[in-house]
């Protein structure tokens, strides 16, 4: 028991001899005034970067404007030319934007009464309006 003794007294002397601080850290207040200014003024810019953004945002938003509709999927002869491995840009420039996506291993672009279906990006199938 007494020889354990000599082993701790010897043990807490070396852990209070490590510095609480990493070398080469300032912790004096005019170091850590020092670091808060610089948070502020980061943070000043911050806020006035994002406010620029939003302002940008806000411009060119196209709120209250009524989105138009293609109609080009009511268009039998455009269903017509779609093809296996077309890609979504393609359908879109003939059928419009569809109403409601339904995405997953397959993706569906749903219009009133019709469909095309895409596999790995390119057509896969279709269902024309009836």
């Amino acid at each position: 028991m007494t020889a354990g003794l000599p082993t701790a007294l010897l043990a807490a002397l070396v852990a209070a001899s490590i510095p609480a601080v990493a070398a080469g850290q300032d912790t004096s207040t005019a170091s850590l005034l020092r670091r808060i200014d610089l948070l502020e003024r980061a943070n000043i810019d911050l806020t006035r970067r994002v406010g620029e953004l939003e302002a940008v945002i806000k411009s060119a938003s196209s709120q209250g404007q009524p989105i138009h509709a293609s109609t080009g999927w009511q268009d039998l002869a455009n269903w017509r030319q779609l093809r296996q491995g077309m890609k979504p840009d393609q359908v879109r420039a003939l059928l419009g934007e569809p109403e409601r996506v339904d995405a997953g291993g397959v993706t569906f672009w749903h219009w009133a009464n019709a469909y095309v279906s895409f596999m790995d990006g390119k057509v896969y199938g279709w269902s024309e309006p009836r």
